[in-house]
């Protein structure tokens, strides 16, 4: 079995993906507990209610919550309490950090110094991205947070621990990640120059195909045009796939028409809070796709069978979808 799951973090990505070999792979952190302003805003447009009515429950909520405020934040998980309560605390064998940006890192100071998590590999890009202490001046993120970043990328986990630190690049293929159905799709060599030289990093992005019992998903981090091209043109048949994570949280930037065209997914998971105002959920269902949100359904769980059967369940386990 493969279950894969996409944790309601609001706006940020954190993938927990249970192997069939057993091994726990996670794929970026962002640590939401509560929703920040402008979501409260746009969800209170969303339900038709000023901001005050969505906070203090001047219309219909769903049973046992005082409001649609509460209802949300209630969706929202905390990745250190889902991997206790759903995973069993176990060891993650392989932390994947698709790219350098902070709503996908969000956290990893607390799962990793603070909870002590243990960690045999970690993947990371090579970007030459650098922060220092002024950009994280009335900032929503944690200084705390790239300074573990920079401690786990050279191999120094928490108390002296050490791990395996890969950089890996499009094709690249080791015996112990072909076991577990991955493959490399991005970034390649050129990308990451290229990254690097504009100091932009949303291409670098990691861009994985996970392949089981003839299925497969792709997780592509943040992923936009340059690396869709590139894989287009290096990789047209490994591009097929029945579930797509929705590159850049379901934003139009990253989505390429003829990457979802090869692709052709049937179903199409984003990860986001706010409701990007670059929305790109009716371009994904115009390839015949269903869309599904976070945002709405809480915590997503894509499990692929030994037998290729595909079941998509929200966050108290209803079925959404069976491929």
């Amino acid at each position: 079995m493969l279950k894969v799951h996409f944790l309601n973090v609001g706006h940020g990505d954190c993938t927990f993906v249970e192997l069939p070999s057993g091994r726990l792979m996670m794929v970026d952190i962002n640590n939401s507990k509560s929703l920040p302003e402008e979501d409260i805003e746009a969800l209170a447009e969303s339900k038709f209610l000023s901001k005050a009515a969505f906070e203090l429950n001047l219309a219909a909520t769903p049973a046992g919550v005082r409001s649609w405020e509460d209802y949300y934040e209630s969706l929202l998980v905390d990745p250190v309490d889902y991997h206790r309560d759903n995973l069993r605390s176990q060891e993650i064998f392989r932390y994947i950090q698709t790219h350098p940006d902070l709503d996908h890192m969000s956290g990893l100071h607390r799962f990793f110094s603070q909870e002590k998590v243990a960690l045999l590999n970690f993947w990371d890009t090579s970007n030459q991205k650098s922060l220092d202490t002024t950009d994280f001046t009335n900032a929503p993120y944690d200084a705390l947070d790239w300074t573990t970043y920079q401690l786990l990328r050279l191999g120094h986990g928490p108390d002296d621990s050490t791990h395996v630190v890969i950089n890996a690049y499009a094709g690249d293929l080791r015996d112990y990640w072909a076991q577990d159905g991955i493959e490399i799709l991005s970034p390649t060599p050129d990308i990451v120059d290229t990254c690097n030289s504009s100091d932009s990093y949303n291409n670098i992005s990691f861009v994985l195909r996970l392949s089981y019992a003839g299925r497969s998903i792709i997780l592509p981090g943040d992923a936009e045009g340059l690396a869709w091209k590139s894989m287009l043109s290096s990789f047209p048949d490994s591009l097929p796939c029945d579930v797509l994570k929705a590159s850049h949280h379901g934003r139009e930037s990253g989505y390429d028409y003829d990457a979802v065209a090869a692709m052709s997914p049937s179903a199409v998971i984003c990860s986001v809070g706010k409701k990007p105002s670059t929305d790109a959920s009716d371009e994904y269902a115009s390839h015949g796709a269903k869309v599904f949100s976070t945002r709405y359904h809480g915590t997503i769980t894509v499990t692929i069978n030994a037998y290729g059967e595909i079941w998509i369940d929200d966050r108290n386990g209803a079925r959404l979808l069976t491929l």
